[in-house]
């Protein structure tokens, strides 16, 4: 055994730009995850999203350079802030939790990154921005419109979330892409209320994407400073991303999703984007770790388009 060299090797989280040893004052984006799936309505485990998404995050699968040729190591220290504490079966202090968690990011005045859990981690968000008196829009990507009022009862479900922000005093308006499934009642109150919003369909009958969304964020920033954007990741066809929680099918493809978040992205660009939420992944029924890779992705590519390279 002489001959032979054992090495142990550490994988670095997304190529090392992701670590929760960064320190507060060398990080320039914040993460955190939201192991939250208690009003899930179809298909519980997006709360194993967060750490599941991480162990593919330390995979040396990936290379950090974007399409466009954007090298992540020269401009990303992220510090991952782990996952915000939940407290099952108790959703209202959950959500309390992780507006106490957004709060201390916004104090740090950071883009910050969420990953979910489901699609109530973006309430706990916009309760955290109304808390701060931060104005924000919100550009929010999902095959569903998530405006009911409520939903088994409950108020704050994952599919009342939008309708629960448009409710907050500092919330100036949302754009919805994607919306596939959907009640009349919902179109009816979106209209109420001056929310722009897109169908699949829409969507699938832009001929660039790129520019659609560059040209939506450009004019966005031009009314309005500060940005959010979630997105639900049922959004994609379940074809090509099973592990979500409410698959609708007919939904577009990864790449046509990658060029809208290029182009809003790169319209957006550090200084307007507050933060921005992946959620809904849902491990369980993710075969092959299909829509994990396409997070991956997505993420690389979110983050490599905020940077100008011109």
């Amino acid at each position: 055994m002489k001959s032979l060299d054992f090495v142990i090797h550490d994988s670095e989280m997304l190529c090392g730009i992701i670590s929760k040893d960064f320190s507060e004052e060398e990080a320039n984006f914040n993460l955190i995850g939201t192991p939250l799936d208690i009003t899930s309505t179809y298909r519980s485990g997006s709360r194993m999203g967060p750490n599941s998404f991480r162990n593919i995050l330390y995979s040396d699968n990936f290379e950090c350079v974007t399409e466009s040729g954007v090298d992540l190591k020269k401009h990303y220290r992220i510090k991952d802030y782990g996952n915000i504490g939940i407290i099952p079966h108790n959703l209202s202090k959950s959500l309390q939790f992780i507006s106490e968690g957004i709060l201390d990011f916004l104090k740090l005045s950071l883009p910050f990154l969420v990953i979910g859990g489901d699609h109530s981690t973006s309430i706990g968000v916009a309760e955290a921005l109304e808390e701060n008196s931060h104005s924000f829009y919100l550009i929010y990507l999902d095959a569903h419109l998530d405006l009911y009022d409520n939903i088994m009862e409950n108020p704050k479900s994952h599919a009342c979330t939008l309708r629960r922000i448009t409710e907050k005093t500092t919330f100036q308006g949302a754009t919805v892409l994607g919306y596939r499934d959907f009640s009349l009642d919902q179109i009816k109150y979106a209209k109420k209320v001056g929310l722009e919003i897109f169908s699949t369909d829409n969507l699938m009958n832009v001929p660039n994407l790129y520019n659609f969304g560059f040209q939506k964020a450009k004019a966005l920033i031009s009314k309005y400073p500060h940005i959010y954007v979630s997105i639900d990741l049922d959004l994609l066809d379940p074809g090509v991303a099973p592990g979500v929680g409410n698959p609708v099918a007919g939904g577009i493809s990864s790449r046509q999703l990658f060029w809208m978040i290029q182009g809003l992205f790169k319209g957006l660009g550090r200084s307007h984007l507050i933060g921005w939420d992946i959620v809904e992944y849902n491990p369980l029924y993710d075969h092959s770790e299909i829509t994990a890779f396409i997070m991956t992705k997505l993420l690389i590519e979110g983050l490599g388009s905020l940077i100008s390279i011109d």
